[in-house]
């Protein structure tokens, strides 16, 4: 459904970095060399991630530390179209032992057996450890099927060459988008991926409307206020944007300076500084009779049903562990790529960046993605119904009730 929404989190610095091993809890059980069942057939315990090249590069620096001081053995992959790869490699037996994404992929994924319950195989007090809301994201229905490690959310990202403080307000940001749009001359107001419902949330629950509520297990598609939080984006914040809402094309036009504004994650912040760009990162404005709450995801390390017969177990435990838990990678993650701690004794460290409390307040007032399997079947229809509300093609209100209808077909198709 989505994009590099999270699958990756791009860089905020280099990845020229020291990792130690203080901190880290590496158990007496060691098998020594994976000796994983992953899907090239070799010894190495297999870790499938699609991480942006400054992270990538990070993350073999940590596994690098990771194998010398534990002897343990680790290929790590790059796998585009993770989701995809993922659908056709794990019902058959040849998917990788641990891989990255966020949280959202727990309950479809534990509701097809394709992950592996640690409960029973952890050596650290995970509700010791970690904050309650990546615990939440950990676990489903009781099982706890990956462990985390930073939190991520959308945020007001704008050009301090076009901007001299962020607004606090809405109205405060149409004024300058007002004063920027120019699109005869390729200057937009805003640059923003509106169709993608991820990045549409912040507005759509600004009223107290939803999407889906996992606890009550209900859709929001047809309340007044989620169709309130749907015309503002519409009244609000596409008529500044350009005419494309696709998600590169929106992150094109603030890449190339032609927008003051953009509202994206913290993965895309290392780019535009490669671009030349001037970043500052804000909390999102606020909204009369209202507030924007945009949602929330949980980076896990994912746990598969490979470990279930095979002998990486102790591998994929170990390193999950000591990734989640180590200060050094922890910090060094915040400070080189953006990541939003989720260690309990870290959250609310003074040494994280300005710029990783900004994103950190923007996760402090958002609303975790719902875990639930049912949750799968949103995205696609919701996408489908603001594309076409900005199209012109249909008003907010029957798109929304056209939506619900296509998601509870398929939720009872597929017995949800």
């Amino acid at each position: 459904m989505r994009h590099t929404r999270r699958t990756v989190i791009k860089g905020m610095g280099t990845a020229g970095v020291t990792v130690g091993l203080a901190g880290c809890i590496v158990s007496d059980d060691s098998t020594g060399n994976g000796n994983g069942n992953g899907s090239d057939g070799g010894s190495s315990t297999q870790l499938w991630h699609t991480l942006a090249e400054g992270e990538a590069d990070l993350l073999e620096t940590y596994i690098a530390q990771f194998e010398e001081e534990t002897d343990h053995d680790i290929a790590a992959e790059e796998v585009s179209e993770l989701n995809e790869q993922l659908n056709t490699s794990l019902p058959v037996g040849e998917g990788p032992d641990i891989f990255t994404h966020a949280h959202d992929w727990v309950g479809p994924f534990e509701d097809r057996g394709w992950l592996y319950d640690v409960s029973d195989d952890l050596t650290i007090d995970i509700d010791e450890t970690y904050t309650d809301t990546a615990l939440e994201a950990a676990t489903w229905q009781d099982g706890v099927y990956g462990l985390p490690y930073a939190a991520e959310t959308v945020g007001l990202l704008y050009n301090r060459d076009l901007v001299d403080s962020p607004p606090e307000t809405l109205d405060e940001m149409v004024e300058v988008m007002e004063d920027h749009h120019d699109p005869d001359d390729g200057q937009y107001g805003v640059a923003y991926p509106l169709a993608d419902p991820y990045f549409a949330s912040a507005w759509i629950h600004a009223f107290g409307g939803y999407l889906y509520d996992d606890e009550a297990d209900e859709l929001g598609h047809e309340l007044d206020e989620t169709i309130e939080g749907v015309e503002l984006l519409v009244d609000s914040f596409w008529p500044y944007a350009a005419a494309d809402p696709s998600y590169e094309s929106q992150i094109a036009v603030f890449n190339d300076g032609n927008a003051p504004f953009v509202i994206v994650g913290p993965w895309e912040v290392s780019g535009f500084r490669d671009s030349g760009i001037d970043v500052g990162i804000a909390r999102l404005p606020t909204v009369d009779g209202g507030d924007p709450s945009p949602y929330t995801g949980v980076q896990l390390w994912y746990f598969t049903q490979e470990l279930e017969d095979g002998e990486a177990l102790a591998t994929s435990r170990e390193f999950a562990e000591w990734y989640t838990t180590t200060d050094n990678v922890i910090l060094s993650n915040a400070d080189e790529l953006g990541y939003i701690p989720v260690h309990a004794d870290l959250s609310e460290s003074d040494e994280l960046s300005d710029e990783v409390a900004a994103f950190a307040e923007n996760v402090s007032i958002g609303e975790v993605m719902p875990t639930s399997p049912k949750m799968e079947r949103v995205w696609e229809p919701t996408r489908d119904a603001l594309e076409r509300i900005l199209n012109g093609e249909e008003e907010a209100r029957p798109a929304f009730e056209q939506a619900a209808e296509e998601i509870r077909a398929a939720w009872e198709e597929n017995d949800l």
